[in-house]
């Protein structure tokens, strides 16, 4: 039959293996993990996906919900024998939602007031970082991320501190813009590209990105380039720009455990797992805990995928869950390179949270 999902042609490869699949990575998914539904495991997701793009389903809202019960965190694709990109499927899934009016009212109301939001970031950054955004010919652009400045702008400030510390050229803030990430979560496909795109131009004349949100970062150094976008300057996580200026970092003794979680998107998605960690280490004097499920295994916060605005529950569920798993192999500090995850585990956890860059701040020679 015929395939009217153009966007999810590229994927008929991946929707087909996990509809036939025995749901072996059942137990990886985040949602369903604390929802207990069939429904939001990765098989019934990409399977709803499946029989609407074989014809055997309407293109209907209530289909199309489930393509919005997802992070993003690709999680599930460790565990697949196939490799299987359900996070990916699942977004351009979103933006044909979008496209044929079956996307949730939450999805449409975040494309809708994207570039509210936009600008309130921006106004929020000219506050917190005054004159730093100004001048275009710096070398180095910093990018804290709309999430960083509206939901932690200590940590922002943090960043942007440790950013011109850590480097000999002149460096400059850009908050004024999205990546566009969100749009593309919530299903605008085309605004994401033209939002990517004009990101991109505004730091092209740096000759270094660094960001702090690894969400920003995985948008632009790997999705929009899958999208025909691609930049020249470098884009950096503060994390790997550290990892390269050890020196700069005197040891801090701590009590009791750090725990260090992996953010996904710059974990599984970029592939930053040592960096963070070798940071740490220096300045902790030792190693970092460890989750039991870390690195490319590590379970997700939950913040991710606009799951926040469209599950709220089960997001809130899913980081008092990681919450949990610290609270019972003993508790002491979360550490993670993640604004998103550091907010989320603060509001749903007893434990001292703290994103990276604050402890780089304060460990600074």
């Amino acid at each position: 039959m015929p395939v009217h999902l153009p966007l999810v042609a590229k994927h008929e490869g991946e929707h087909t293996y996990c509809a036939y699949c025995p749901k072996l990575c059942r137990f990886s998914c985040p949602v369903s993990t604390v929802e207990g539904r069939e429904t939001t495991t990765p098989w019934g997701k990409m399977s709803s996906l499946h029989h609407v793009v074989t014809e055997a389903l309407p293109l209907d809202p209530a289909y199309a919900a489930t393509w919005y019960a997802c992070t993003g965190c690709k999680r599930c694709t460790e565990f697949c024998a196939h490799d299987n990109q359900v996070a990916d499927t699942l977004i351009d899934a979103r933006s044909e939602a979008v496209r044929h009016g079956v996307a949730p009212g939450e999805a449409l109301e975040v494309i809708a007031k994207h570039q509210s939001r936009e600008r309130n970031a921006a106004l929020r950054a000219d506050a917190i970082f005054a004159d730093s955004m100004s001048d275009l010919s710096q070398t180095i652009a910093y990018v804290p991320g709309c999430t960083t400045v509206m939901q932690s702008g200590d940590a922002a400030l943090h960043g942007l501190e440790v950013t011109r510390a850590l480097t000999t050229a002149s460096t400059r803030v850009e908050a004024s813009a999205c990546c566009g990430l969100p749009l593309l979560e919530a299903g605008d496909h085309d605004g994401f590209v033209r939002a990517a795109q004009a990101f991109l131009t505004r730091v092209s004349k740096q000759d270094v990105a660094v960001f702090q949100d690894p969400g920003c970062l995985h948008a632009l150094r790997v999705t929009a380039k899958t999208h025909g976008v691609e930049s020249r300057t470098t884009l950096l996580h503060i994390t790997e720009l550290a990892a390269s200026r050890l020196q700069r970092f005197h040891e801090r003794k701590t009590d009791g455990p750090v725990r260090y979680h992996d953010p996904c998107r710059l974990g599984r998605g970029l592939g930053v797992f040592d960096e963070p960690r070798r940071v740490l280490q220096q300045i902790l004097g030792r190693p970092p805990d460890e989750f039991v499920e870390n690195r490319a295994h590590s379970e997700c916060s939950g913040a991710g995928g606009q799951l926040p605005r469209l599950y709220k529950q089960t997001s809130k569920d899913i980081a008092k869950e990681r919450m949990g798993q610290h609270a019972r192999h003993g508790g002491g500090t979360v550490v993670t390179a993640c604004p998103a995850a550091a907010n989320a585990f603060r509001k749903n956890g007893d434990a001292i949270v703290l994103d990276i860059v604050t402890l780089m701040r304060d460990s600074l020679l």
